[in-house]
């Protein structure tokens, strides 16, 4: 019983990492950013204020990485979309990307 709990936390870890790697990746990041319903999720899971489906657990994980590691291992287009989203909230959006911009960037 002890190995199946040990396996399915390791396949979850593992899951996880790999959804977080293709973050940004696989994403019509133009058609996200035309609906605001939709930015406004993302914008609530990234602050805590509201719940989070699997593509924001993903943004979750890619901005600190973002912000903090200038991106580093992303693919072009992880990097193209992130300048996207970037320049998209801080046009549109500057002070919930300031607060963005607070809860995960360090240093």
């Amino acid at each position: 019983m002890k190995s199946t709990v040990v396996v399915l936390v390791v396949l979850a870890a593992l899951a996880a990492t790999v959804s977080a790697q293709l973050a940004l990746e696989n994403v019509d990041v133009d058609n996200v950013l035309k609906n605001e319903k939709l930015v406004k999720r993302y914008i609530d899971c990234t602050l805590e204020r509201g719940r989070c489906e699997q593509n924001g657990r993903d943004l979750k994980v890619m901005i600190p990485r973002v912000l903090n590691e200038g991106c580093s291992g992303c693919t072009p287009k992880q990097v193209e979309n992130s300048n996207r989203i970037i320049k998209f909230m801080k046009d549109n959006h500057p002070g919930d990307w300031a607060a963005i911009e607070t809860k995960y960037k360090t240093g």
